[in-house]
């Protein structure tokens, strides 16, 4: 729920926002992608239809969106939904988006998720204010995150953003576990994209050794930009020329996406999954969610892959142990009723 979008690569001494989403959202494919969808639903005084859906059309494009949807409070006419329809974007009224949710969506109407309340969403993004420290990891979720267009980027920044803050963290306060985990669905949206990629050029590397050299690769963007980076990383850290730019705990990180390889489309049904725990953590005083388990449950392979991705991300990120335990535990008591 909500975005700012802004040119990341700008030159302003200041970020300045572009413009800005009510609605992000991802769906898993049936080749195991995460299809981008991005929704709006603000018409500003004497503007038509067909203009908000042209005004998202290009965002849609800027972010390598699939589809966008444009929700108005008013009737409109059907040349605009068709021409629309054209560009990808659904443009509807209230009463449109209410038809087009129960025909494509079975449980619309009864889905019970953490994700669906407004105040959680609301309190989530406030914490700031309880919590100064943690300022710029809530920024990095709600906006910087979807302004980043290159998926290893993002891996590396998420990761970046959880150390970080790993001595703010308490594992006591329900709000820090929560925002950790949430960081962590982020996490796991940017690995479902490298796992897919290694998947679709090596299906199976011949041996680990093969897959951590290239994989190293990669991930820095090419052998040029890699030897790039390698190089600045020497000499700044004054290891010498035989130490090596890798992600922390990288044994472990090429042993997941070993893992992952196994059955790589159930990546991406890990963050949905993580981003619904993470709420409930947040609403901890509710009770009788359902969607979390419901996922777990019928996404078993996810759930495993969920656990193992908080794992490694903890070790990374040098947090303490508990969180992991805290994590996993909460993860396998979804499979256990």
């Amino acid at each position: 729920m909500e975005a700012e979008i802004y040119f990341a690569e700008g030159v302003s001494p200041k970020r300045k926002i572009v413009t800005d989403l009510d609605t992000v959202a991802l769906i898993p494919s049936n080749f195991g992608e995460l299809s981008f969808l991005i929704g709006d639903c603000k018409t500003l005084k004497n503007q038509s239809p067909i203009t908000r859906s042209l005004w998202l059309s290009g965002l849609m494009g800027l972010l390598k969106a699939e589809r966008g949807i444009v929700l108005l409070t008013k009737e409109i006419e059907r040349d605009h939904k068709q021409l629309s329809s054209n560009m990808n974007v659904s443009l509807l009224s209230e009463q449109d988006f209410e038809i087009l949710a129960n025909k494509t969506s079975t449980n619309y109407k009864v889905v019970n998720s953490a994700l669906c309340d407004g105040n959680t969403w609301d309190k989530y993004y406030e914490l700031y204010k309880r919590y100064p420290h943690l300022e710029n990891a809530l920024k990095f979720v709600k906006n910087d995150f979807w302004n980043v267009s290159d998926d290893k980027l993002k891996l590396r920044k998420t990761l970046y953003t959880i150390r970080g803050i790993r001595r703010e963290l308490n594992p006591d306060n329900p709000e820090h576990v929560a925002l950790l985990i949430d960081l962590i669905s982020l996490f796991s949206i940017a690995l479902n994209r490298v796992t897919l990629d290694i998947f679709n050029q090596y299906l199976l590397p011949e041996t680990k050794e093969n897959l951590s050299r290239e994989l190293k690769i990669w991930l820095w963007g090419g052998m040029d930009q890699y030897l790039y980076w390698k190089k600045l990383y020497q000499i700044a850290s004054n290891k010498g020329n035989d130490d090596e730019i890798e992600l922390p705990e990288w044994d472990t990180f090429v042993q997941l996406i070993r893992q992952f390889l196994e059955e790589p489309y159930s990546t991406s049904r890990v963050p949905l999954l993580l981003r619904e725990v993470a709420f409930e953590t947040m609403s901890a005083g509710s009770i009788g969610y359902t969607l979390s388990r419901q996922l777990a449950t019928k996404y078993s392979q996810a759930t495993k892959f969920a656990i193992m991705i908080a794992s490694y991300v903890c070790k990374a990120a040098l947090l303490p142990k508990d969180f992991d335990s805290l994590i996993s535990k909460k993860l396998m008591h979804l499979q256990s009723f």
